[in-house]
């Protein structure tokens, strides 16, 4: 979850530094955290008009937003919910206290939706951005002639 927070930060400075914008606005891509995905959603889909959660069906979208706030327990509580999880993540299913753990189907389940978002990150980003073709191509040759 961490590689996730840090791939959308690198595409968040990308646009910062390639698309005019308010200070403000540079600062929340610059010096924030990504950990919210309401909040992600919202920054990158008002300001970029891309949907971080394309082609996602809303209990995907939610189970990830729940995932993604367990990140906080298992980083800094040794998987032990708080009442500022409960207070945030709406979760339900879990106590005050009590210590969580994910299942591999959970893990292999939110791993598909990170993938799906960073891939509409991805492209989002090139529909703003297109990439140089003269970099892609001289990359190309000169893997080619390493052959």
């Amino acid at each position: 979850m961490a590689a996730f927070d840090s791939f959308i930060a690198q595409y968040g400075k990308q646009l910062a530094q390639l698309v005019p914008m308010t200070k403000q606005r540079k600062a929340r891509l610059t010096g924030k955290a990504f950990h919210d995905l309401k909040e992600v959603r919202s920054t990158f889909s008002d300001w970029f008009d891309i949907d971080v959660c394309r082609g996602m069906p809303d209990a995907e979208i939610n189970k990830t937003q729940v995932m993604l706030r367990r990140r906080h327990l298992y980083e800094h509580n040794g998987g032990e919910v708080d009442q500022r999880y409960l207070d945030e993540s709406g979760d339900t299913t879990v106590k005050l206290k009590q210590v969580i753990h994910e299942s591999a189907e959970s893990a292999h389940a939110l791993l598909g939706s990170l993938m799906k978002m960073a891939k509409n990150v991805h492209t989002g980003f090139h529909d703003l951005i297109p990439p140089l073709e003269g970099p892609i191509k001289a990359f190309a040759d000169q893997t080619a002639h390493r052959r």
